[in-house]
């Protein structure tokens, strides 16, 4: 069997198996820079770009490409050939480690109104990462008994429960939990205890704004590649949002069951606008550790 090679740009190179062999395109990030093929196995070497690689394989032109084992450091690996024609190519730069911190902003002289003074506080982080297949929250749909109550009670084993079937059907990669802030203003910092993948880029990570009927602060399927790049660090604003579970109308309220449920909205009005603006309760800040 020889070997056609065909380079492609976007941080990654295809090895394709047809009749003949040569290089069309070079790319300074990754060079392929031998192809053995022996015992139905291609055994690829490349050198340049960055770290990890992932390898992924593809049995047509319009077939989706798979993962060809895990991700790897190493400059060389060994693909079983399952079909013919069989289409390779390695993805540099495929995880990335992130981190993000909590900064709340919540206090008396920003949201002075119905200000619930020292009791004011957010519930632990929880959530996890993902691909676009799957959410587990957003506007204008109703909430998940995980959001539920996570917004009223600052629960977090509901939604992690919810996002276990999505990682065990490949939906989802990892769940995040992390510390909350008491008292607001505060900050919070949650190390992701793994590396983020490329076919897992989005974020959802929420807090619950306590005390409150159902409100919350978080983003919902926040992409951490853009331009086909991990971003170095992304800042994101967060306003205030009410799960559509509890009609309360105040901070201390007590509670009062939405029934039917409503749906997730964001802040439009009381307790968020003041003279006109709608403030936020803090942000979100995403950093790339590698």
């Amino acid at each position: 069997m020889k070997v056609f090679l065909q380079l492609v740009f976007s941080c990654c190179l295809a090895v394709i198996f047809v009749p003949t062999l040569r290089a069309d395109i070079s790319l300074p990030s990754l060079t392929i820079t031998s192809v053995a093929v022996s015992n139905a196995q291609a055994v690829l070497n490349w050198t340049g770009g960055r770290p990890t690689y992932q390898v992924q394989t593809r049995s047509s032109f319009s077939a989706s490409w798979t993962n060809a084992g895990a991700p790897t450091s190493n400059n060389i690996a060994a693909i079983p050939i399952t079909s013919n024609p069989a289409f390779f190519r390695v993805v540099s730069d495929y995880t990335a480690r992130y981190q993000v911190v909590f900064n709340a902003t919540w206090s008396q002289a920003t949201l002075p109104t119905n200000w619930p003074g020292a009791s004011a506080h957010f519930s632990g982080l929880v959530g996890g990462t993902h691909n676009g297949s799957v959410h587990f929250w957003r506007d204008g749909e109703t909430a998940s008994e995980g959001i539920h109550l996570m917004a009223e009670l600052g629960q977090k084993t509901a939604l992690l429960n919810e996002t276990s079937p999505a990682i065990a059907s490949g939906a989802a990669h990892f769940q995040l939990s992390g510390g909350g802030i008491s008292p607001s203003p505060g900050s919070v910092t949650l190390v992701f205890p793994q590396a983020m993948r490329r076919d897992f880029p989005l974020v959802t990570l929420v807090s619950m704004i306590a005390p409150s009927p159902d409100w919350f602060v978080g983003v919902d399927s926040l992409s951490l590649i853009e331009s086909d790049q991990w971003v170095t660090n992304k800042v994101v604003t967060l306003y205030g949002r009410d799960a559509g579970t509890d009609s309360g109308v105040s901070y201390t309220s007590p509670d009062q069951v939405t029934v039917p449920r409503g749906v997730i909205t964001q802040f439009t009005g009381f307790p968020a606008l003041q003279d006109g603006v709608i403030v936020p309760y803090g942000n979100f800040t995403f950093t790339r550790l590698d």
